[in-house]
């Protein structure tokens, strides 16, 4: 029983070694689509942000809320941006 485990586990590390230089071909194709995957979430989240503002506008002048809150939702969606630009400097540091 021991020899196959030995024979299964020497097997798994020639294949991890081996397949190593194969795959790395696809790696800038896996660039590219978390690249492409990247800008479409931030394009979202840009166009969800807006509307979201433009909502808050709306409804202060229609006064069903304040312009405080138009305030409030302004600091959220500023709180939300300055997290994307956190985890990308945190991204950059701990990546390279």
């Amino acid at each position: 029983m021991q020899i196959f485990k030995f024979k299964n586990l020497l097997l798994s590390a020639v294949l991890v070694l081996a397949s190593s230089p194969l795959l790395a071909a696809g790696l800038e194709e896996a660039t590219k689509a978390a690249s492409d995957i990247k800008t479409w979430a931030y394009s979202f989240l840009g166009v969800t942000v807006f509307i979201f503002l433009i909502y808050k506008v709306v409804m202060a002048l229609m006064e069903k809320e304040t312009w405080g809150d138009v305030l409030a939702g302004l600091g959220k969606v500023a709180l939300a941006g300055g997290v994307v630009v956190a985890a990308e400097w945190a991204w950059a540091i701990f990546s390279s």
